[in-house]
């Protein structure tokens, strides 16, 4: 198998994924609470959702996703000058973000503390 940049990531994850999946199978009561973790954050990441497609940030949204999975993609192809600019651009997007819609975060969370 060729070794890749993410080899040791994959190694890891599997050790770590079977370890977690040995501790769930000894404990029962943590596949309960596992459960219940999972349906909080899906509920949250629904309500989520639905906040934000009433608002412009949906279109930034859609344009977010698309440049992670632009990255991943120059990542996995190994384009090196491409993956750099993305890499920055998303390191400083963030920050920039948060101020331009500032806003549009502000008017969400009000939502959420009277829905």
């Amino acid at each position: 198998m060729k070794s890749t940049l993410f080899s040791p990531i994959l190694e890891y994850t599997q050790t770590d994924i079977t370890n977690y999946l040995n501790m769930l199978k000894d404990n029962p009561i943590k596949i309960i609470m596992l459960l219940i973790d999972i349906l909080i954050v899906v509920f949250i990441a629904v309500k989520l959702i639905q906040i934000l497609k009433e608002t412009r940030a949906w279109q930034l949204i859609k344009g977010i996703t698309l440049l992670i999975i632009a990255t991943l993609l120059s990542s996995i192809f190994e384009l090196h000058i491409l993956n750099y600019i993305l890499t920055s651009f998303m390191t400083y997007g963030v920050i920039l973000l948060i101020i331009i819609f500032q806003p549009e975060l502000r008017r969400a969370l009000e939502q959420l503390r009277y829905q």
